[in-house]
């Protein structure tokens, strides 16, 4: 699986974003971002799976910038982004065999779509870890994110780039629909490759194997062909992905209850499950993951996520879909559910355990009307 292209590919991806902060990714335009990013300032950063909201991550001041941007937790760890695998040596503890082996087997999987959690060198800010003793880090299958990188030559925390628990931007015009006033410039990447987080994969245990806490679009199969051992998931096995209590460090990003939610209540349904004619006085917007967007009784309107039901195509149209529906003056959004036993045809379950990981924490709505 292979994301974007050429890393010297420099161009103006969407020729319609027209906020005043948003950059074509020129090398002129990374340059002026590159130094945002040194001075302290923040930047929306494209990657292949979601625009980030970019800070350096060795100045406390500049990461607690980007909590305050997000109004996110501290016990919500950062993930540092680096340029190449290389320059993650610094930041963790290659402490074992083991643990060294499972690095160099998993970095060849960058750039791309792929979280490492391994011990945290002294040089980690507790700030950018939650206080754990853990780091994040990834390298990013995106050529300008790689060309930004390579030039500040830093380790660059970088969350998703909209307000904490909302759902995440993958078009540029996303980052400044929301944290405008926060951001120095937005580069324009063009739309998101994946459109979805990175799948998070923890190796800081060598006495326990890979395990998956952040699930994507790579397959533990992929996975365990890469280690040559098995990688546990929750999608694969029994176990359930941590959800961490509200004052405490998650050990990833992505695990709270209450996530990727859009404003307007999302209430998930069985695919074959219609509206009740008694609550025709809402508009009610209904999203097929799969199938024709046909009209049907009782909604204002019909969505279709992938009319084939290619799971790579509703996860990568998912967070602009749903950012589009609460644009629509809807009261309320009925999103058919995602069970990996009905889906077993993709040959996927660690992208269909995403997607639905994605959607049951979008409808935890706590403050939200129950509606029908």
């Amino acid at each position: 699986m292979s994301f974007r292209g050429n890393e010297s590919d420099f161009f103006v991806m969407n020729s319609h974003a027209s906020h005043p902060k948003i950059l074509p990714a020129t090398p002129e335009s990374i340059r002026l971002a590159g130094q945002a990013l040194r001075d302290g300032r923040l930047i929306g950063l494209p990657t292949e799976t979601v625009y980030g909201l970019a800070a350096r991550g060795d100045q406390p001041d500049s990461v607690a910038k980007i909590f305050a941007a997000k109004q996110r937790p501290s016990t919500n760890p950062l993930i540092l982004h680096v340029g190449d695998a290389s320059a993650v040596h610094p930041l963790v503890v290659l402490d074992s065999a083991i643990t060294r082996r499972r690095f160099e087997a998993a970095s060849s999987l960058w750039p791309g779509p792929l979280t490492l959690v391994l011990p945290k060198s002294e040089a980690v800010l507790d700030c950018v870890t939650a206080g754990g003793n853990t780091v994040a880090v990834r390298v990013p299958a995106h050529p300008v994110a790689l060309q930004l990188l390579r030039e500040v030559s830093l380790p660059i925390a970088a969350p998703s780039a909209n307000v904490s628990n909302y759902v995440s931007p993958t078009r540029p015009e996303h980052v400044t629909d929301g944290l405008a006033e926060c951001i120095e410039w937005v580069l324009d990447g063009g739309v998101c490759d994946v459109g979805l987080e990175s799948t998070v994969l923890s190796i800081a245990d060598p006495n326990a194997p890979p395990t998956i806490l952040r699930e994507g679009v790579l397959s533990a199969t992929k996975l365990e062909s890469v280690f040559g051992e098995p990688v546990l998931s929750g999608s694969s096995s029994n176990i359930e992905l941590p959800h961490p209590p509200s004052d405490a460090p998650a050990a990833s990003p992505g695990l709270h209850r209450r996530h990727y939610s859009p404003r307007t209540p999302l209430r998930l349904v069985r695919e074959t499950e219609h509206a009740s004619p008694a609550n025709n006085d809402l508009r009610v917007l209904r999203i097929r993951l799969r199938g024709p967007a046909n009209s049907l009784p009782g909604y204002a309107d019909v969505w279709s996520l992938s009319a084939v039901g290619d799971p790579l195509e509703i996860a990568n149209r998912l967070y602009e879909t749903l950012r589009r529906a609460d644009s629509g003056e809807f009261d309320q959004i009925e999103i058919d559910q995602m069970n990996v036993e009905d889906w077993i045809e993709s040959g996927n379950a660690n992208l269909i355990a995403a997607i639905s990981d994605r959607l049951h924490r979008a409808s935890n709505q706590d403050d939200a009307p129950l509606g029908r």
